[in-house]
């Protein structure tokens, strides 16, 4: 029997589906999904050096600062899995719709929940964080809510912990993903590049030393 031959776009599709199952597969709801931008000015108001906004528009350097905020998120929060995910902003265009230049990165994350225990019984590392700003100008210790609100003050705390992120609320966004639904649909919102450009492979969006990924 001849082998049948997939088009590009089917490829695409098996090799997505693959991804998408390995990060459903723990099935333990809820999900955090968080979108990481590199801005171009300090918390001062300052503009930055002109060396250090070059670098966001580089892979390696951005997947670097993927594997410090992977490290710091499971060192401080011990999280069960991290799927790192980058993306471009959109390219620059002139007058006539002519390319002048790539977008700069950004990085989308989907992480397994904080374990509650893990800010019921704090251990040095979280304390630490406990007492780090929430954004507002009161330490997340000070804060009242319910225990989600914290988790996700305490997520933001380890991520700015990395290089580049600024430190004002608004470099981070963070949502929880309550179902299956939900998180496939960020799934794919995070390949939406991958699976409509040919010229993108999944290896130009995962983050694999940055993620908890295994070969089937």
């Amino acid at each position: 029997m001849d082998k049948i031959k997939l088009t590009i776009q089917e490829e695409k599709e098996l090799i997505y589906n693959a991804i998408e199952k390995q990060v459903c597969e723990l099935n333990e709801y809820p999900y955090i999904y968080s979108v990481i931008t590199f801005g171009f000015y300090n918390n001062n108001g300052d503009r930055l050096p002109p060396d250090t906004i070059r670098k966001f528009w580089d892979k390696y350097e951005v997947e670097r600062t993927c594997r410090l905020i992977y490290n710091l998120i499971k060192e401080n929060l011990k999280v069960l899995q991290i799927y790192s995910f980058i993306e471009r902003h959109e390219e620059l265009l002139d007058g006539n719709g002519e390319h002048i230049k790539d977008g700069r990165f950004h990085i989308n994350l989907i992480t397994t929940d904080i374990n509650d225990n893990t800010i019921e019984e704090p251990d040095r590392k979280i304390r630490r964080l406990l007492n780090e700003n929430n954004g507002y100008g009161i330490p997340i210790s000070s804060m009242v809510g319910d225990i989600d609100t914290i988790k996700i003050s305490l997520l933001e705390a380890a991520i700015k912990k990395a290089d580049w992120v600024n430190k004002f609320q608004y470099s981070i966004k963070i949502q929880w993903l309550n179902t299956e639904d939900d998180l496939k649909r960020t799934i794919r919102y995070c390949f939406k590049d991958y699976l409509i450009n040919n010229k993108v492979d999944f290896s130009d969006i995962i983050v694999s030393k940055a993620s908890d990924f295994y070969k089937p």
